[in-house]
């Protein structure tokens, strides 16, 4: 493949409208309706964009702080990197996939409250769009959507010769043709029982490897399979349940392990209609207080889903994301953080108390382009 056919499918992968300029600034929001939780909130925020390599309107990775809950956010620092879309702290240090056809993973040192760049490695594939911290090697794991690959390398910040262990996910495909053609790895995400698993939006599986913790080495140990057309993109989990988001099909899947196999139990809709909906995508996935939380994009909405008296996922509520195509949040407690990349600002969501659902914005700040959040 070309770098310029590689770049271009990137780029559709993402399913991004055009970005639009802004630079970091605040716009009025309205007061809450419901008080917030302030305890345990966060004083930093670190928010990965998409830049000018691939037509966004973002600088790179951008440090926001502020000096007491309830407080503004102030921009103090702005790293510029190409395309930084997905982030990772770990101990002392801050790491990010370059989302671009040569495909890098940087790693900064945080001294004094400011990244420091330490050091950059080939993230073995093709548009990398996800990266993990594995407790069980101590190493980063990183998926390239493009490359269809998954490559495992040290977390050390300080080694300038790291290099990737990569394994390429089986060949297959599914039936959504524009986006399905090949294996397309989206997410790695950690189990219970010390494996990761890849989610494969190409080929409607999930990927079970196992990491060598010695030698770094990524090993294939399982393949479980997920409806046709699903488009698994991210994972978590709920209590021994594993619940996956369909991109594809706008459908939330959830998974129990059944021996060595994880099975699907049921499937729901991640808002009413939205299986037969055009145009809708859900990106980001997260479970918080029992609770399921799944960002839609073309519907910007966040919906938020609990299970009920069968145990089966019911929708409590769904409310507005505070901007359009919201790829990414992040959950603290009693506030929600969504970056909405079409609309180039970060939402401040309140969550109620009693339902979780969130309300309207706390804030809402203007940021080039963001597709990952992450609170310190």
């Amino acid at each position: 493949m070309t770098d310029a056919a590689a770049g271009l499918e990137a780029a559709a992968a993402r399913e991004s409208p055009a970005g639009h300029d802004g630079a970091a600034g605040h716009d009025p929001a309205p007061e809450a309706e419901f008080p917030t939780v302030d305890a345990g909130s966060p004083q930093r925020l670190y928010v990965g964009s998409y830049t000018a390599s691939s037509g966004g309107s973002g600088a790179g990775i951008t440090v926001l702080e502020r000096t007491a809950p309830g407080q503004p956010w102030q921009s103090v620092q702005t790293v510029e990197a190409d395309d930084p879309s997905f982030l990772v702290a770990t101990e002392g240090a801050l790491h990010a996939v370059s989302e671009t056809t040569e495909g890098r993973v940087l790693s900064y040192t945080v001294s004094a409250g400011r990244l420091v760049a330490a050091s950059s490695a080939a993230s073995g594939g093709a548009a990398p769009c996800h990266v993990l911290f594995d407790p069980a090697s101590g190493a980063l794991v990183v998926t390239n959507y493009v490359g269809g690959t998954v490559s495992v390398l040290s977390g050390d910040p300080s080694l300038t010769s790291r290099v990737a262990h990569t394994v390429a996910l089986p060949v297959g495909h599914g039936p959504v043709q524009e986006r399905q053609e090949r294996p397309h790895a989206h997410q790695a995400s950690t189990t219970p029982w010390g494996t990761l698993l890849v989610s494969d939006l190409g080929t409607d599986r999930l990927v079970e490897v196992v990491v060598d913790p010695v030698t770094l080495v990524p090993e294939i140990v399982g393949v479980h399979l997920l409806p046709a057309g699903a488009g698994p993109r991210h994972v978590a989990w709920l209590g021994d349940r594993l619940v996956v988001a369909g991109e594809l099909d706008a459908r939330l899947h959830v998974l129990r392990r059944v021996g060595e196999k994880l099975v699907v139990d049921h499937s729901v809709e991640v808002f009413e209609g939205s299986s037969s909906a055009s145009g809708v995508f859900p990106s980001h996935l997260d479970v918080d207080g029992g609770r399921v939380y799944v960002a839609t994009r073309g519907r910007d909405s966040i919906s938020v889903l609990a299970p009920g008296g069968d145990g089966r996922l019911e929708l409590v509520g769904e409310a507005p994301c505070g901007g359009t195509w919201p790829r990414h949040f992040a959950i603290t407690p009693g506030v929600l953080y969504v970056a909405n990349q079409g609309s180039d600002t970060v939402a401040v969501l309140p969550l109620d108390p009693e339902t979780g659902v969130p309300g309207e914005p706390l804030d809402v700040f203007t940021l080039g382009s963001p597709a990952c959040i992450l609170p310190a």
